[in-house]
């Protein structure tokens, strides 16, 4: 009987629910998994093979919607799940597992829904730290789960697929080098705090250029304007190895971009966890958030963290050097 997995809204956390997925899958391998969840996030989960089937959340985040949620929930119904595990918190995240009747549903306490959830686990903060651990937890009994030193498996690093066919296309649109290709991912969710100055972004960029590099700038729609700033700041004979793809690529597509490049400069953003999963050569930048919650899960990522938590502290010498160390690992 197949399981349904309730996924998390954000990029970033989606790939932090891989160590449970992965785990349930390897625990019954043949039980299919099915995640339901907004489509950005389903774009990162459908390169998850463990996965076998998306469903996507038909609701705009905030929208109650009981009448239509309850058609929804009654349209799952026919694929009996025999258990639901909910990673997001809110009450709305575990009305349509309830409203399908699905025998067990899992979940952390949050926003009143103790009577929607048929196995509440009461988090202790202190004793998981890590997002990645949180989600694992709920794959074992709640006693055999009471911090995350104490799991009887250790969530897996996340991975993410990639697609061949569309790296190819990608190389071909955009005359991307992936010899000497480096993603700068220069966005953050959450407020200017969490972004390296753009003008740092350029001048590490123009040193990277002027040393034979290419540059491909990565981030969404609204990221666009920063991407201009950052473009104007580079000296314009530096650019014809430039390529920016801001708002141009699709989440796969970006993937697939990321997975090419030799090394992935990155703030705390949900391209970080990408970088990661797809194993490349990091180097995360951290101001005000802590690493220890949502770090980058990889053996070839390297942390720069602000000790007084104001990332403009980083400076571009103490980057670029990583970068250079970083472009010397062999993946």
């Amino acid at each position: 009987m197949p399981t349904l997995v309730v996924g998390p809204s954000w990029v970033g956390d989606m790939i932090m629910a891989h160590g449970l997925i992965s785990y349930l899958k390897a625990k019954r391998p043949d039980d299919p998994i099915h995640l339901l969840a907004p489509a950005w996030s389903i774009n990162v989960a459908s390169r998850m093979v463990e996965i076998d089937h998306v469903i996507e959340l038909p609701f705009d985040h905030g929208e109650l919607k009981l009448r239509e949620r309850w058609a929804f929930a009654r349209r799952l119904k026919a694929s009996r799940y025999h258990r639901a595990f909910i990673l997001p918190n809110s009450l709305k995240s575990a009305l349509i597992p309830a409203m399908a009747g699905i025998p067990r549903r899992i979940g952390w306490r949050g926003e009143y829904r103790y009577k929607l959830l048929t196995d509440v686990r009461i988090l202790r903060e202190s004793r998981f730290p890590r997002m990645i651990d949180r989600y694992m937890a709920l794959g074992f009994p709640a006693n055999l789960a009471l911090s995350a030193n104490q799991l009887p498996e250790a969530p897996g690093y996340p991975k993410l697929s990639t697609d061949k066919e569309s790296q190819a296309r990608l190389v071909d649109c955009h005359g991307l080098n992936t010899r000497k290709l480096i993603a700068i991912c220069h966005g953050a969710e959450f407020g200017p705090s969490k972004k390296w100055p753009l003008d740092r972004y350029s001048k590490l960029a123009s040193r990277l250029l002027e040393d034979g590099n290419q540059i491909a700038l990565l981030g969404s729609p609204n990221d666009e304007s920063d991407a201009e700033i950052i473009v104007q700041k580079i000296p314009a004979e530096l650019h014809g190895n430039l390529r920016v793809l801001t708002g141009l690529t699709s989440i796969p597509e970006v993937i697939d971009v990321i997975a090419m490049a030799q090394t992935v400069v990155t703030n705390d953003s949900g391209l970080m966890h990408v970088a990661a999963a797809t194993g490349r050569p990091l180097v995360a930048l951290f101001g005000p958030t802590s690493p220890l919650h949502t770090p980058p899960l990889s053996r070839s990522a390297v942390i720069l963290n602000s000790e007084s938590g104001d990332i403009t502290d980083i400076s571009v010498e103490e980057v670029f050097d990583e970068l250079s160390s970083q472009m010397q690992l062999k993946i």
